[in-house]
C-alpha cells in the first residue's frame, strides 16, 4: 500500500509519453540534419568565415600590388632608359662632358627643356602621382650646403582624378614647365635636397646595371614642406660607358594610392596595408594603406603588435585601435627589402559579427525549439484524443454496441467484454470454492480442539511422570550430566542435539553423513562425558533439563 503513492508519481500520460517521443525523433532527426549540413560545409564559425573572407581579399590584394609594381618597375626601367638616351644626346649635341654641368644654368636649363616632355608623357601614361628626374650636379655649386643640392625635374598631377591629367611643377626650372603648361607646386624649389631624398646616398652606392635589377622603393616619407606623404620608385641614370648620372623614377602618394587602390568588397571597414614589420611588430606609419571602394576608411597609425589567433587570423594591436586580419610577405624589389601586405578589419566589427552570429543561432535554436514543441502538442493531442475518448468509454459501466474509430479499440471492448464474463464465471466458482473452504476450515478447527485437549491432558501427564521420575534419579548423577554438557566437542554437541530432537540413529546417520562406527565413537564419548549409560538414561536426564528450564522460564 505505501508503494502506490510513489508509483502514481512515477507515471507519465499517455498524451505526454508520446509527446516527449515525437520531442525525441525530432531533437535526433534534427541532429542528424544538422551533422549532415556541417559535414557538407554548410554550417561555418565566424572566425572561419572571416578568415576566408579576408585570405581571399589578401589574394585580391597582393595580385594588385604584383601587378602594380611590376608595371612602375617597367615604367621606370623606360624612363630611365629614356632620359640617359636624351641626356646623352644633349651632351653630344653640346660636345660637354656630364660634368660641365654643374654650374651651368644654361646647360641645366637646356638639359631640364629637353627630357622634360618625355617625363610629363611618362607621368601621364602611369598610375602614379608624380615623376622625377635628378642629375648630379648642380647650378651653383658655391653656396653653402651646395653639396647637398641636386638639379632635376619633379612633376606631380594635380589631382587623383585619372581623367585630370594637369600636372604640378615641384622641382625645376619653372620656365622649363611653363613651355608645358605645368603651374609651380606651391611648395616648388629650384632643385632637390639629396639629404631630404629617402636613401639617397644608399641608392647611388648600390647603382650598377642591369636597370631589370637596379629598381628600389623607398620607405614612406613626408615631401619636404608638405604633408602629404609618398614613396618613390628609384631607378639609376646609367651610361653607355657605365657613368651614374643620377636617378629618376615615379612617386606613389598615399593619397593617390589609397584612391587608386581601393578594394572591391563585401565589407563595411577594410584597411589593406603595405608596410615594414619585425618581431612581431608592424610599422604603420612607414606603410601606405586603402580603403574600401564604398564604405568607412580609417588608417592605422603608429606601431601595431602582431599575435597570431589561430585558425588564419592574427590580431594587431595598437594604442588606440585593433584590428583582426592576415599577414603575408611580398617581394616587389629585386634589392628592396622584404614588404609585408595586411588585410584587416577593426577588431569591434569582428566582436559584433561574432554576437551577431551567436545571437542569430539562439534565435535559430529558439525558434525551432518552439516550433518543435508546438508540432509535438498539436500532434500527440490530435493523436491521443480518440484514444482518451476511448479509454473514457472503457471506464463507463455500460458499452455494449459502442464502436469507435479506431480499430484496435474495438478489438480492447470485445476482449473485455469476454473478460468480464470470464471473471464472472471464475468469481461463481471462487464463492464456491471459499464456502467450502469455510466449510473445511470449521471442521478442522473442531479437531484441533479436539487434540489440543488431548495434548494438554498429555502434557500434564507427563510432567507428573517427569516428576515421579525426578524422585528416582541421583541428584549427584544428575548434576555430573548437567556440567558435562559443557565439555562436549562441537560435534558432540551437535549429536546430542540430535538426540534431544528426537531424531533416531538412522536418522543421525543420515543428517551428518557419517558412518555407524563413527557415532558409536562419539556416543561413548558423550555417555562418558555425561555420566549416563545409556541413551534412555540420557534422555530421561535431558526430560527433566529441559522441565527445569520451562520451570525457570514460565
Amino acid at each position: 500500500m505505501r508503494v502506490l503513492p510513489n508509483l502514481q508519481h512515477s507515471r507519465r500520460s499517455l498524451r505526454w509519453r508520446l509527446f516527449g517521443s515525437m520531442l525525441l525523433l525530432t531533437a535526433i532527426l534534427m541532429s542528424a540534419l544538422a551533422s549532415g549540413l556541417f559535414l557538407c560545409g554548410r554550417f561555418s564559425s565566424t572566425k572561419k568565415e572571416t578568415a576566408q573572407t579576408l585570405a581571399l581579399q589578401m589574394e585580391v590584394f597582393e595580385r594588385d600590388m604584383t601587378s602594380y609594381w611590376e608595371k612602375s618597375a617597367v615604367l621606370s626601367i623606360h624612363l630611365s632608359q629614356t632620359i640617359t638616351e636624351l641626356l646623352e644626346d644633349y651632351l653630344a649635341k653640346q660636345n660637354i662632358p656630364f660634368s660641365h654641368l654643374t654650374d651651368s644654368p644654361v646647360h641645366i636649363a637646356g638639359l631640364q627643356n629637353h627630357v622634360i616632355g618625355s617625363l610629363c608623357q611618362s607621368l601621364r601614361q602611369s598610375d602614379c602621382s608624380g615623376a622625377f628626374v635628378l642629375f648630379n650636379a648642380t647650378v651653383n655649386s658655391h653656396i653653402e650646403h651646395s653639396e647637398l643640392s641636386r638639379s632635376g625635374l619633379y612633376l606631380q598631377k594635380s589631382g587623383n582624378e585619372i581623367a585630370d591629367d594637369r600636372l604640378l611643377l615641384y622641382r625645376g626650372l619653372a620656365d622649363a614647365g611653363k613651355n608645358y603648361g605645368i603651374t609651380p607646386h606651391r611648395k616648388w624649389r629650384l632643385e632637390f635636397q639629396s639629404d631630404l631624398f629617402p636613401n639617397y646616398e644608399e641608392l647611388l652606392s648600390h647603382a650598377a646595371p642591369p636597370l631589370e635589377t637596379a629598381y628600389r622603393i623607398t620607405d614612406l616619407f613626408t615631401l619636404p614642406g608638405t604633408s602629404e606623404q609618398a614613396v618613390l620608385m628609384t631607378i639609376p641614370l646609367i651610361g653607355k660607358d657605365g657613368t651614374i648620372y643620377g636617378l629618376c623614377g615615379f612617386e606613389i602618394s598615399q593619397s593617390y594610392f589609397k584612391t587608386f587602390h581601393t578594394q572591391p568588397t563585401n565589407l563595411s571597414r577594410m584597411v589593406c596595408l603595405l608596410t615594414t614589420g619585425t618581431n612581431g611588430i608592424l610599422d604603420a606609419e612607414v606603410g601606405l594603406s586603402c580603403g574600401v571602394s564604398n564604405g568607412y576608411y580609417f588608417a592605422p597609425n603608429g606601431n601595431l603588435s602582431v599575435k597570431n589567433l589561430g585558425g588564419g587570423l592574427t590580431l594587431f594591436s595598437g594604442a588606440s585601435n585593433s584590428y583582426i586580419g592576415v599577414l603575408k610577405e611580398v617581394f616587389l624589389s629585386y634589392r628592396n627589402q622584404t614588404l609585408v601586405a595586411a588585410v584587416l578589419i577593426p577588431k569591434e566589427d569582428y566582436d559584433n559579427a561574432i554576437i551577431k552570429s551567436i545571437m542569430q543561432t539562439a534565435l535559430l535554436v529558439l525558434l525551432l525549439l518552439f516550433v518543435t514543441l508546438v508540432c509535438c502538442f498539436y500532434f500527440s493531442r490530435r493523436f491521443i484524443s480518440p484514444i482518451l475518448k476511448s479509454l473514457a468509454k472503457i471506464k463507463s459501466e455500460n458499452r455494449d454496441g459502442e464502436i469507435s474509430c479506431i480499430m484496435e479499440i474495438d478489438d480492447l471492448f470485445a476482449f473485455l467484454d469476454e473478460q468480464d464474463r470470464a471473471h464472472e464465471r471464475a468469481l461463481a466458482a471462487l464463492t464456491q470454492e471459499k464456502q467450502e473452504a469455510q466449510n473445511e476450515k470449521e471442521r478442522l478447527q473442531d479437531a484441533f480442539d479436539r487434540a489440543q485437549e488431548k495434548y494438554e491432558s498429555a502434557q500434564a501427564q507427563i510432567s507428573r511422570l517427569a516428576y515421579d521420575r525426578k524422585q528416582e534419579v541421583d541428584p549427584a548423577d544428575y548434576q555430573q550430566f548437567l556440567r558435562g554438557i559443557d565439555t562436549l566437542t562441537p560435534t558432540e554437541r551437535k549429536i546430542f542435539s540430535y538426540y534431544l530432537s528426537g531424531k533416531s540413529v538412522k536418522d543421525i546417520l543420515a543428517i551428518a553423513a557419517i558412518k555407524e562406527s563413527t557415532l558409536r565413537y562419539h556416543n561413548k564419548n558423550i555417555y562418558s562425558k555425561l555420566g549416563v549409560n545409556s541413551l534412555k538414561q540420557l534422555l530421561r536426564y535431558a526430560a527433566l533439563m529441559q522441565q527445569d528450564e520451562n520451570s525457570r522460564n514460565p
